[in-house]
């Protein structure tokens, strides 16, 4: 099928490519986003040299190793695991392995080509199938903003992380199941191409487990309903998702095929067939913190994905319209609004009554404008005719059901500031905003042939305000986020590269985190949060006939020993009494960084 190509969407994906190449600009040499970046960056160096192994490098020095199993070690789970001596990065060595050549033969750079590229392939996908399915060049051009400029998916090609290369393997896959495919189903050759890249998506990113179950169940649901199976599902009208079941099998089956292969691999490789991840889940397991954890989770993954983009809200006004006319034949909608209002008041005045008056403010500063513009929205377009296709309604079931089962496997670190730890935007949620993108340019086009000019423009003005305030997040106050992040290392790492001094101690594991990968294998870290600690390691080093190191303060921790009594900076080693001193170098970056001398008291 030949697709002609047009001008003004395929305009807004070149200014989307050029965005995308600024952004990588603002990442210094050496720095990631986040310490889980830099952890995968560690065993992509390593295997970039050729040596296959998925365990993180350990120095042929016996004393550093020794110092390492001592609990000097500078990662800690849940972000790294000790197995039998070895040390596993809790991410899939996946993403790692696929970058490593690219490190290999660019340096540095070379490990942001994967999710850059990854990020172009989304949206070229969406693109094509938009000509695919004789989608307009405005409602094109709508989308592909949403999309690249007013969403947090555009900024993930500037981190190293694998959630672009997973979301464009599952896009590709769902375009070919929901939008190829419709009205007719899949070919068998189509169908096990769509279910493998599905499947594939699984090796880079856990949660897409849950886009698994999800499809499979659309797909059972479809052929159940298909065959009319005990005439469950006469009343549901489930027609019009027939089409999802033709060459079940072959789909479903190859999207299994799939992720065993995956769990096949982390078996070989760790052990385990969830890989190093499944420390985090199954260990302490229990159904009821599982279940309270994500319903947490969920709660705060649906607020939050709504502020970084904002284009979910026309869908969900779009839903809730829906709901009223299909409610409105059947209830008195002024009793139910009357109701809905007093529930609130209700509410309102129980959080008051029960102290609870902070959250109630909190509650009103976020959730009064947009309640009072989706009720004027609605109030507006009560009278127009609303309509559902089998596309748009299995796309609303994708998007709960994904996000319910995500928020199931994802596991809340006690020490994390959110779900998801450091991000912009919920990165968890990141496969469904092409969906959503969609789904809107869908009903916009449902709104223009089902009612009259002036709600058409109404709706478009909508998605305007939306996609300018997406764009105002994420492309302005998004930008200056990842410059801001990086800023505060390079200085930190100029200062320990230039020292002579090869052994660098941190108050916590998130400094190391950032600090070793441009040093790697020239320098030695410890993890040494107390004095106690710091005493160890320098009986070892005194052994070792140093009386030098460098020690990083992590500045949002507390950083105990420059703030110790001397007293607890002393110790003996034979008949030598020693005394450790820490001089500050100064604030580098982020970083309070001190020289420790080990010295024998006059």
């Amino acid at each position: 099928m030949k697709i002609k190509l047009e001008p003004i969407p395929l305009g807004i994906i070149v200014i989307g490519v050029l965005f995308s190449l600024y952004l990588q600009f603002q990442i210094p040499e050496g720095t990631y986003f986040s310490g889980d970046a830099a952890l995968k960056s560690l065993l992509a160096q390593q295997l970039s040299t050729g040596e296959w192994r998925f365990d993180l490098w350990q120095p042929t020095e016996a004393w550093v190793r020794n110092l390492w199993q001592d609990g000097l070690y500078p990662y800690a789970p849940p972000f790294v695991y000790n197995v039998a001596g070895r040390y596993y990065i809790t991410f899939p060595f996946t993403f790692p392995l696929v970058t490593a050549p690219f490190y290999a033969l660019f340096g540095f750079r070379g490990l942001y080509l994967v999710p850059l590229v990854a990020t172009w392939a989304i949206w070229g996908t969406f693109y094509l199938t938009c000509k695919r399915l004789k989608v307009s060049a405005f409602h094109t051009s709508i989308a592909l903003i949403g999309l690249i400029f007013a969403s947090h998916l555009t900024l993930y090609s500037a981190m190293y992380w694998e959630h672009s290369l997973a979301v464009a393997l599952c896009l590709a896959g769902m375009a070919m199941l929901l939008m190829i495919g419709y009205p007719s189903g899949l070919s068998k050759p189509t169908a096990v191409v769509s279910g493998g890249l599905i499947g594939l998506s699984v090796w880079f990113r856990p949660e897409f487990l849950s886009m698994v179950a999800t499809l499979s169940a659309l797909v059972i649901i479809a052929a159940l309903a298909k065959s009319n199976f005990l005439n469950l599902f006469n009343k549901f009208n489930l027609k019009s998702i027939h089409y999802l079941a033709k060459n079940k099998v072959s789909f479903i089956a190859s999207m299994f095929v799939a992720v065993s292969l995956f769990f096949v691999a982390n078996k070989l490789v760790y052990g385990l067939f969830l890989g190093m991840h499944a420390v985090e889940i199954v260990e302490e397991f229990s159904w009821t913190r599982r279940l309270a954890e994500a319903w947490g989770n969920f709660q705060e993954l649906s607020v939050v994905g709504f502020e970084y983009f904002p284009l979910a809200f026309f869908p969900l006004l779009y839903l809730l319209l829906y709901g009223f006319k299909r409610l409105e034949a059947k209830l008195n909608l002024k009793l139910v609004t009357i109701g809905i209002i007093g529930l609130l008041i209700a509410a309102a005045g129980y959080l008051f009554l029960t102290g609870g008056a902070a959250e109630l403010k909190t509650a009103i500063k976020q959730y009064s404008i947009p309640i009072l513009i989706a009720i004027a929205w609605l109030y507006v377009f009560r009278k127009i005719e609303v309509k559902f296709n089998a596309r748009i309604g299995v796309i609303y079931l994708i998007c709960v059901m994904f996000t319910a089962g995500a928020c199931l496997l994802l596991d809340s670190g006690a020490d994390e500031i959110a779900v998801g730890g450091k991000q912009w935007g919920p990165r968890y949620l990141l496969s469904l905003i092409p969906l959503v993108t969609w789904v809107t340019i869908e009903e916009l086009n449902l709104i223009k042939d089902r009612s009259r000019p002036l709600f058409r423009y109404i709706s478009i003005f909508t998605v305007v305000v939306l996609l300018a305030i997406g764009i105002h997040k994420n492309t302005y106050l998004g930008t200056l986020a990842l410059q801001k992040a990086h800023q505060g290392v390079p200085p930190a790492t100029q200062l320990l590269r230039e020292t002579p001094e090869q052994v660098i101690a941190v108050s916590h594991q998130y400094a190391a985190q950032l600090l070793e990968p441009p040093l790697r294998g020239k320098k030695f870290f410890f993890q040494a949060e107390t004095s106690t600690d710091l005493v160890k390691l320098s009986k070892v080093l005194v052994e070792q006939n140093q009386d030098q190191f460098i020690y990083v303060c992590y500045p949002y921790r507390k950083c105990q020993p420059p703030e110790d009594s001397q007293d607890n900076l002393q110790f003996t080693k034979g008949e030598q009494r020693f005394q450790i001193e820490l001089s500050n170098l100064g604030q580098f970056g982020k970083y309070p960084i001190y020289e420790a001398s080990i010295k024998q008291p006059l």
